[in-house]
């Protein structure tokens, strides 16, 4: 079932592949890329998988070059944006009011605390946990199963994921 506040605005470009996907309030789906070189064109899209939870006030962009991604069982939590050409693996949780820039990639069963930031055109690696307002960098050295705090972020231990 998909279910769709009626504040929600999903924008023709939108693909839902999944059965079981929840789109809160004054969400705002598949709207044009935030990007200088494609201002104004319909672009690529979002597409949504299967077990998705969006909460309200998230935006995500349509991509610039390539659909953006959410993957399978995403939980999506308020005031969250995700920026164009982002692909969220499946199983990543991202915490209200982060921020995803352009063509980040999330790897599956990632965690995303409260407020984080997270710089265009990166790879966060499966498994990582990254702390509430921790910002991510260019700089920023991530590993698989890492747990990253701090503005900039960085390494303080193994992520305990049992």
């Amino acid at each position: 079932m998909i279910s769709k506040h009626p504040t929600a605005v999903i924008f023709d470009n939108v693909t839902i592949l999944g059965d079981n996907v929840t789109i809160g309030p004054f969400c705002i789906i598949g709207a044009p890329a935030e990007s200088k070189k494609v201002w104004g064109e319909k672009g690529h899209g979002v597409t949504i998988g299967n077990n998705v939870i969006i909460h309200g006030h998230v935006t995500i962009d349509s991509g610039a070059t390539r659909s953006t991604y959410i993957g399978d069982d995403t939980f999506i939590m308020k005031g969250v944006h995700i920026g164009h050409d982002a692909e969220i693996q499946n199983g990543v949780t991202i915490a209200p009011h982060a921020l995803i820039g352009g063509y980040v990639m999330i790897g599956e069963k990632t965690n995303l605390g409260m407020g984080c930031i997270i710089h265009q055109r990166l790879y966060i690696p499966r498994y990582c946990m990254i702390g509430m307002g921790s910002v991510i960098t260019k700089k920023t050295e991530l590993t698989e199963n890492g747990v990253y705090v701090g503005a900039p972020a960085r390494w303080i231990r193994e992520n305990n994921r049992e």
